[in-house]
């Protein structure tokens, strides 16, 4: 006559742990894909910063080509990379001020003058800016300052 009666509490248990592990799924997904994304833009911007550091470079090569004594001097750079598919990648912009041992060569402009008859060597402030051209979804940007000697 009576009916055995029978807990419901397994199979809440079982619905509970159910969830748990679809939660627990879900998590691991989701840090998978932001570890995907983190990495990508790690490699991007360590590519951004190495072009920083070779724009540098041959800014400082362009620079030392430059007749100072002629009154020429190198104010700007401006460089576009391009990917292997051959689409803008990066723009590096390079910004040069000097700072001269004797007088400044009258076609440098005040504003890429800081000093002139210091006495020392000749010196170059570099600011290099690199930006990419929508390569990840967020903006990477570069810049980096630098003095060199000319």
């Amino acid at each position: 006559m009576y009916g055995t009666k029978r807990s419901a509490f397994a199979m809440i248990l079982a619905i509970f742990i159910v969830v748990l592990v679809a939660l627990g799924g879900v998590m691991l997904l989701s840090n998978a894909s932001t570890g995907a994304k983190s990495i990508g833009d790690n490699y991007l911007r360590a590519q951004a910063e190495l072009l920083a550091m070779s724009a540098t470079e041959f800014a400082v090569m362009r620079a030392q080509g430059f007749d100072i004594s002629a009154g020429n001097c190198l104010e700007n750079l401006n460089i576009t990379v391009n990917d292997a598919a051959g689409a803008p990648a990066y723009d590096v912009s390079v910004s040069l001020a000097y700072s001269f041992r004797g007088a400044a060569p009258s076609n440098c402009t005040a504003a890429h003058v800081l000093a002139s008859g210091t006495g020392k060597d000749t010196m170059i402030l570099m600011d290099v800016s690199v930006e990419d051209h929508n390569l990840s979804t967020e903006s990477i940007r570069v810049h980096k300052r630098s003095w060199q000697k000319l």
